[in-house]
């Protein structure tokens, strides 16, 4: 679910997660990804859920695959998933699945990350 959103600038934090995910893709074919640096990422929406998921494309069509993942645990206790989703070539969205309904809520920094 996506909440439009005034379209933004990825922050440094969230643009710095990003490439995390991708220089820690568990699979290859993330090259393509990398070819654009994460800090040109523009956020057009956000999960209108509360999570802190971010959508970094309107137009997210089938064929859209996991290109990272990883697990995290903020300072506070909360943890949570990450998972990275591309499409040819293209980051359209970091999803932030919080482990409990009570989670944080927010996009964490780099060292909250779990190889």
């Amino acid at each position: 679910m996506r909440c439009p959103r005034p379209e933004r600038p990825a922050t440094p934090n969230e643009a710095a997660v990003v490439r995390w995910l991708l220089d820690h893709a568990p699979v290859g074919g993330v090259t393509a990804y990398l070819a654009k640096p994460t800090e040109e990422l523009r956020v057009v929406g956000e999960c209108n859920c509360g999570c802190a998921s971010l959508f970094f494309t309107t137009g997210i069509h089938p064929g859209y695959r996991m290109i990272a993942d990883a697990w995290m645990a903020y300072p506070d206790g909360h943890k949570a998933n990450l998972i990275l989703w591309g499409q040819e070539g293209e980051i359209i969205w970091l999803e932030v699945d919080d482990y409990s309904a009570d989670g944080s809520h927010r996009v964490p920094s780099v060292a909250n990350l779990q190889a």
